[in-house]
This record gives C-alpha cells, structure tokens and sequence, in this order.
C-alpha cells in the first residue's frame, strides 16, 4: 500500500518535472503532471484484478486518453500536451534498458525476451490511446447531434 503511494507520488513529480522541461506553463503544468499521477493510479488499480501488464498499460492509456481529451477541451490546449507529459510514467524503461543491455551482452534469448515485453506495452498503450479517441468521438458526436435535434 505505501509503495503503491509513494509510486504514484513518484509519477506526479516525474511527469511534473517533464511538463516544465517542455515548458507548460500555468494551470496546464498542475494538470498534465496529475495527469500522470491519474494515469499510474490507473495502472496501480488495475493490478488489482488484471495479472498481466499489457492489459494494465492498456487500461491507464485509455483513461489518459480520455483525460487528455476532456481536459485540453477544457482548457483550450492540444490534446497532445496531457498526452505527452501523461505517459512518461507508462514508458517501459526497464524492459527498453534490459533489452539494449543483452544485446551488447549478445545474449540474444534474454534480449528476444524483453524486446517482447517492450513492444508488448507499447502496442497495449497505443491500443489504449486509439481506443480512447474514437470513444472521445463517439461520445461528442453524439452530445452534438443532441444539441442540434434540441435546438431544431
């Protein structure tokens, strides 16, 4: 319980310190590094029932999606700034680190291995993102299409 919080502290402040690396001032710095924070909370809960990562990266990349896009309609700023700034807790370093580091060690069956669990998250996470768009989609079409009928 205190590990999962200190990560998800860990995540604010890591994607924090990102946010004003590529220089997101005001209220957005606040809220892409909660963002984060949000996002790896996402990931911590559904550990809870989910025993594989892939479907862990999968759910936190749809909710970041999904903030990503409320919150940058809200604000007023590209989606791709809490998309961003969101997503450096989700990037697989270690398996990208692990990978890399047996290769130059030419032990090519663990580098096979962890090159699979990178590229594994990384589809899971873009599979989040895409799903999480055409929700976004749907779901404002829909508001629109009412808003029009309301007004007709």
């Amino acid at each position: 319980m205190i590990h999962d919080l200190i990560q998800i502290i860990a995540a604010f402040f890591g994607s924090l310190g990102f946010a004003i690396l590529f220089n997101i001032r005001g209220k957005d710095l606040f809220w892409t590094a909660f963002g984060g924070l949000l996002d790896w909370w996402v990931y911590v809960l559904a550990g809870l029932w989910c025993t594989g990562d892939a479907f862990r990266y999968l759910y936190a990349a749809l909710f970041l999606g999904i903030y990503s896009e409320f919150m940058a309609r809200r604000r007023k700023v590209p989606t791709t700034v809490y998309l961003v700034v969101g997503f450096i807790p989700l990037i697989p370093g270690s398996a990208l680190f692990m990978t890399m580091n047996f290769a130059f060690a030419e032990e090519w069956q663990n580098c096979v291995h962890y090159g699979l669990v990178a590229i594994n998250t990384a589809v899971a996470i873009a599979g989040g993102i895409v799903v999480s768009m055409v929700l976004v989609n749907i779901f404002f079409s829909i508001k629109r299409k009412i808003r029009e009928q309301a007004s007709s």
